[in-house]
């Protein structure tokens, strides 16, 4: 086994938050480089243990008003940590782990301290210290903006996240401002760091739905960033690997900081009122409802949505996600079919012609929910793959007897919770895209993985080398297929500020292949169509049939 890379970590303190130690952990599971060396950053700051003098230290760098803002903001996260502790996904989130127990060589190193304590520079004696152990790369995990030599100390320098999308936010506090700003998405960067805050060599990004409180927003983007660093690293050390960096742009932002006292204001209120409003709903028996519409078209881009007629939910469930299938002259709307009751989904059908529709049945039920029906065509037989996350695995199921009668004919990939997955045929070879989150949270919405076989009903199916190829909110849930001669459309969901679906897109895969996935914007397609409608996130078309689905507020028990 060749030689594995050193990396050094450096911390403020031995004891270090719930990610750092995931960080050392992701390290010894690889062939390619260990996280051998500490480098624990001691300020004079660091070393106080008066808390008044802190305080008055703080006062004295950043003046009474940043204190008071500071101070009021630890509040508000405190009282949220309360809260959150109480999910049993981010109960963990806060703990705290003492590296001591580790036996990993340190290096204890006191830089000089800007005036402002923002900026930390190395002494020369530091830095000898730190080449003394051979390190290839450096992994910034505690406090300071780096400035200097130390930048440059390894050969591939120094690796640190930016948890905000870099090209309109830089500074922090990390996942605050796109709540308040009520952005759509909250991304993160990894980068070699450089003289220029936050304008480093970005080498991933990523970016994930918003959520409406600060601390859950924050936990998401911890948690769902920190498996890429060690992927990056991994891909920092592999000499196969094609290395890319992203290309710069001009900044044209401020640099955010703590909130000012009215921006936390704001904050609280937009919070608390949000919150109001979603109980608000829960005891009036209102919901986010999806709905189906469908319409008669000569071709799917030029359509008029407004024109299309909706297929009512019946009292207690909803309709959505519709995959058009024609079959002996007939159009056949396949849907989710959402009990509220029971609160799990099924697969019905419904046959649509010009003088109305009408429901025929359940195709597909099963004891967990189903949803997302996307069937495809194989030997003259049809196939469906539904989402079946809560099941955690990706399945396909064969047509005995169209439209009602299906049985499972292959689990394709087990152990896994994927969703909305899309399964075609081109290039001779099999492709499968499905929407999986790589940190266990559960979170389909930002990540696009693609899979490949020579065989539909292979026991292994082949991960793309660039998975996830997107990893991005705004464009990564599937929401379903399109063809056009022999060119490909790929549906995608756009997630927004606290909803799901809210608006989807069109986008032509120019290039698919083991090492390369691209695709090409053709148009959006905005919740404007009908009126109070608040998403959209499926668009289904086959001979001259589209079939859409849109949310509104409502009563679901009408």
């Amino acid at each position: 086994m060749e030689k594995k890379a050193k990396v050094g970590l450096i911390i403020d303190d031995y004891v270090v938050s719930k990610q750092i130690r995931e960080l050392i952990d992701f390290s010894l599971t690889s062939d390619l480089y260990q996280i051998n060396c500490l480098i624990i950053q001691r300020t004079k700051r660091t070393e106080q243990n008066s808390l008044f003098k802190k305080i008055t230290d703080y006062i004295r760098r950043r003046g009474l008003k940043k204190f008071i803002e500071n101070a009021l903001f630890r509040v508000i996260l405190q009282f949220e940590k309360l809260v959150l502790i109480r999910s049993e996904k981010f109960k963990e989130f806060y703990k705290r782990f003492d590296l001591q127990e580790l036996n990993i060589d340190s290096v204890i190193v006191e830089p000089n301290v800007s005036k402002n304590g923002l900026v930390y520079s190395y002494t020369t004696e530091d830095l000898k210290k730190i080449r003394k152990r051979g390190l290839d790369i450096l992994i910034r995990g505690g406090s300071g903006i780096l400035r200097g030599d130390i930048l440059r100390v390894c050969p591939k320098g120094i690796i640190s996240f930016h948890h905000a999308n870099n090209d309109i936010n830089r500074g922090g506090p990390p996942g605050f401002w796109e709540v308040l700003q009520k952005q759509r998405s909250t991304g993160f960067i990894i980068q070699i760091l450089k003289d220029e805050l936050d304008g480093g060599d970005v080498l991933f990004k990523g970016r994930i739905a918003t959520s409406f409180i600060y601390s859950l927003n924050l936990a998401k983007l911890y948690i769902k960033s920190n498996i890429f660093m060690h992927k990056v690293l991994e891909q920092v050390f592999d000499e196969k690997a094609e290395l890319s960096v992203f290309p710069k742009k001009p900044y044209a932002y401020p640099l955010y900081s703590t909130p000012t006292i009215s921006n936390q204001i704001a904050y609280v209120v937009n919070t608390a009122t949000h919150l109001l409003s979603k109980i608000v709903r829960r005891l009036r028996s209102r919901s986010y409802r999806w709905g189906v519409a469908y319409q008669f078209c000569n071709n799917w881009r030029d359509v008029t949505l407004w024109k299309s007629k909706i297929i009512e939910n019946p009292p207690n469930r909803f309709l959505a996600d519709p995959f058009i299938v024609h079959m002996k002259n007939k159009h056949y709307c396949f849907v989710e079919d959402y009990d509220y009751r029971i609160q799990k989904g099924c697969i019905s059908v419904f046959e649509i012609a010009d003088n109305g529709y009408k429901e025929i049945g359940v195709a597909l039920k099963e004891d967990f929910h189903l949803s997302y029906p996307f069937i495809f065509e194989h030997d003259d037989a049809f196939y469906m793959c539904p989402e079946t996350h809560e099941n955690k695995d990706i399945r396909i199921y064969k047509c005995v007897e169209f439209p009602l009668k299906w049985k499972l004919e292959k689990v394709l990939i087990s152990n896994v919770s994927a969703g909305d997955t899309n399964i075609f045929h081109k290039d001779g070879k099999w492709w499968m895209m499905t929407n999986i989150c790589s940190s266990g949270l559960g979170d389909h919405g930002s990540e696009l993985h693609i899979y490949s076989s020579e065989d539909l009903l292979s026991d292994s199916w082949k991960p793309h080398k660039k998975n996830p190829v997107i990893f991005d909110s705004e464009k990564a849930r599937n929401g379903g297929l399109l063809y056009d001669s022999e060119k490909v459309f790929r549906v995608y969901q756009k997630q927004g500020w606290d909803i799901y679906g809210e608006s989807s897109g069109i986008a032509e895969i120019t290039e698919l292949t083991d090492e390369a996935y691209e695709e090409e914007e053709q148009f959006s397609v905005e919740p404007n169509f009908f009126e109070g409608i608040k998403g959209t996130h499926t668009y289904s078309y086959e001979k001259g049939l589209i079939a859409i689905d849109f949310v509104k507020i409502e009563n679901h028990t009408q």
